[in-house]
């Protein structure tokens, strides 16, 4: 039974040096984009700058936050996907005294222009809001 803390220090010690072998990127759009460009691969990177700082002053833990990006659907418009951007933070004390991850999910509809994909929309609901 005394080699489960060893194994245990050794599996954190290996997603503290995963985390800082990444990337490190001051805004998801870079990732975003990346994703834009091939909607097969998974895209990692480590925040930094003030995104990630205030993402630590909030969840009060002092570790590397990590944002992968996803595409869940591709549409018909060229360039244009439904993204699915997750940010995570390990050590994230809970209010019974639990370190746990932290994790957000944020579905986005993006075209590399920038714009949502116009697929799906109803341009005459819009109309009104767009003068």
């Amino acid at each position: 039974m005394k080699t489960f803390p060893f194994f245990l220090a050794l599996l954190m010690t290996c997603g503290i040096s995963f985390a800082s072998s990444l990337d490190q990127y001051t805004s998801v759009k870079p990732l975003l984009l990346q994703a834009l460009d091939d909607p097969h691969a998974t895209i990692q990177g480590e925040m930094i700058g003030p995104m990630a700082d205030k993402f630590k002053t909030t969840t009060k833990s002092t570790s590397p936050v990590i944002a992968t990006v996803t595409t869940l659907k591709q549409f018909k418009q060229a360039g244009c996907s439904r993204l699915n951007l997750h940010l995570q933070q390990a050590n994230v004390l809970t209010t019974d005294g639990k370190l746990v991850n932290f994790a957000i999910n944020i579905g986005l509809n993006l075209c590399k222009n920038g714009n949502p994909p116009a697929e799906g929309m109803d341009l005459g609901k819009i109309a009104p809001f767009i003068h």
